[in-house]
């Protein structure tokens, strides 16, 4: 199911014995950041199971810091489902759905932080995809959308982040109306951080990365999976939660560095621990 190469790790889908003539992901490690992108250009990108096997594996096994996920080429980040594979198998259609629910589930519940850069347009399960990330950077003149609807389909597993994210009646445009979102747009919804020229969007990408990686790992790992854990509980429960998080932080070595660091007026080295 997989092929290493030495540049990284392309992951090619397999039917019997016959291999896919192109990879399906291009997974590179550069020191603390892995950069996953879905090679599927010819497809906009979209996703089929195979390119959701590939994806869960890389979260599972890729040790980093920070992981990036894009699309190749520079016109589409992802388009979503993969239409031709839901069409020519209708009886999995319902088992491809939760597959895609679980890959955001996924990244959502990550132990690092996840940074979706955007190459480009941003379509209908695409969006799931930087939904579930932390940090989000696209070009200028690409578009955000959800076009469900207008081929007789619907946003499904968006709704579970789209509406907490934005509002219920800006995520009810968007699914209701096709609206495209530009660049700025995006930005003063939340759905992005940066909107940025398209010569100007690796170096935004790496800033976000670099300031990431500044901060102390173990606090990040702790502190990230405890608002996702608290986020659906009762004010006093939650609370409680994230106190119980802040102990565990406090006592982790990367505390001590991080506090020792800062009265000797030093670059804290982070363990991780």
């Amino acid at each position: 199911f997989f092929f290493q190469a030495e540049d990284g790790i392309r992951d090619h889908c397999v039917t019997g014995v016959q291999t896919c003539a192109l990879p399906i992901l291009i997974h590179v490690a550069e020191g603390p950041v892995t950069r996953v992108t879905i090679d599927r250009p010819t497809v906009r990108n979209a996703l089929d199971l195979a390119t959701i096997a590939s994806l869960h594996r890389v979260l599972d096994q890729s040790a980093h810091r920070v992981l990036v996920i894009t699309g190749a080429g520079d016109h589409v980040f992802c388009s979503g489902a993969d239409l031709a594979q839901v069409m020519h198998n209708p009886e999995g259609r319902r088992d491809a759905a939760r597959a895609y629910g679980r890959l955001l589930a996924h990244l959502a519940a990550h132990d690092r932080p996840v940074v979706a850069r955007l190459n480009g347009h941003c379509l209908a399960g695409g969006t799931g995809l930087l939904l579930a990330a932390d940090l989000a950077v696209m070009p200028e003149d690409a578009t955000i959308s959800l076009p469900e609807a207008a081929v007789g389909m619907w946003p499904a597993m968006i709704g579970a982040f789209l509406p907490a994210q934005v509002g219920r009646k800006r995520a009810m445009e968007l699914a209701l109306t096709g609206r495209r979102l530009t660049g700025v747009e995006a930005v003063e919804w939340g759905l992005v951080n940066r909107a940025v020229p398209r010569a100007a969007l690796d170096e935004t990408t790496a800033a976000l990365t670099d300031a990431v990686i500044a901060r102390s790992p173990s606090a990040i790992r702790i502190g990230r999976r405890a608002w996702a854990d608290a986020a659906p509980l009762p004010l006093p429960d939650a609370l409680e939660l994230l106190a119980a998080a802040l102990g565990d932080v406090m006592d982790t070595q990367d505390a001590v560095e991080g506090l020792t660091a800062f009265l000797q007026k030093r670059p804290p080295t982070w363990k991780d621990e």
